[in-house]
């Protein structure tokens, strides 16, 4: 998606629980609802419907402090062509390089960006821009550990951080907006977009086309879309045109 002269990337997102497919409402995995059981096919139709990128989260693995679904991975990766970035467990050196040794083009990391920020710049001066740090934040405090670990780090001082270590890409998602299909925080988006030289992309809420489009005029990176995507809410054929 061209807008404003810069490319905006739709990113349908897979979010692995016991190898199923399913999505959380404001990161609870008390409230987790199981939309497929094969993760792999999920991968295929939404490539087919357009997608040149995944995000996947192994929601097992951010809450174990390692990647739990690998096999799942390894299969999505044989099922289709597309990029793919991956969070969850992301905790040392060598998780990172197996997950690239899997043949997945990005790793997000989150609670090392946080606790850990010699293993962050070591890791991006390694990889450079294969490294995205995800930051999670209620309410502009950062929270960690499959978001189940709130803290008072202010997510704009971390981002002031990263940049500093020269990360080149950031995830932010609010988490009081996710998987509630209550529509992305576009005053947030504006304003992280107009602070920080790093490429932000957007993901928590976006519950509608509507929704997409006002974050595409902004200048992000992209979107990523889960729960409106499973619930029909956002048509991602009719956006991908």
């Amino acid at each position: 998606m061209l807008k404003s002269g810069h490319m905006f990337k739709i990113i349908p997102a897979i979010d692995i629980l016991g190898g199923q497919v399913v999505r959380l409402t404001e990161g609870d995995y008390a409230r987790s609802k199981i939309y497929a059981s094969a993760p792999a096919a999920v991968a295929r139709k939404w490539q087919a419907t357009g997608a040149r990128l995944l995000h996947l989260v192994d929601l097992d693995g951010a809450r174990a402090g390692r990647p739990v679904n690998l096999e799942s991975l390894k299969k999505i990766r044989a099922a289709v062509s597309c990029e793919l970035e991956f969070g969850g467990g992301l905790r040392t050196e060598a998780d990172v390089a197996q997950i690239f040794a899997l043949g997945i083009d990005y790793a997000i990391l989150g609670s090392i960006a946080l606790k850990d920020k010699p293993l962050t710049q070591k890791l991006v001066e390694k990889y450079a821009d294969k490294i995205i740090i995800g930051i999670d934040a209620r309410r502009g405090k950062v929270a960690a550990a499959g978001w189940l670990e709130n803290s008072d780090i202010d997510a704009l001082d971390l981002i002031k951080e990263m940049e500093k270590l020269g990360v080149r890409k950031i995830i932010y998602t609010e988490i009081t907006r996710d998987g509630t299909l209550s529509g992305a925080d576009i005053a947030l988006y504006k304003k992280l977009a107009a602070y920080t030289k790093i490429e932000i992309i957007a993901s928590g809420g976006a519950a509608s086309n509507a929704d997409v489009r006002q974050l595409s005029a902004l200048p992000l990176g992209g979107v990523i879309i889960g729960k409106a995507l499973y619930e029909n809410k956002i048509d991602l054929q009719e956006l991908l045109k």
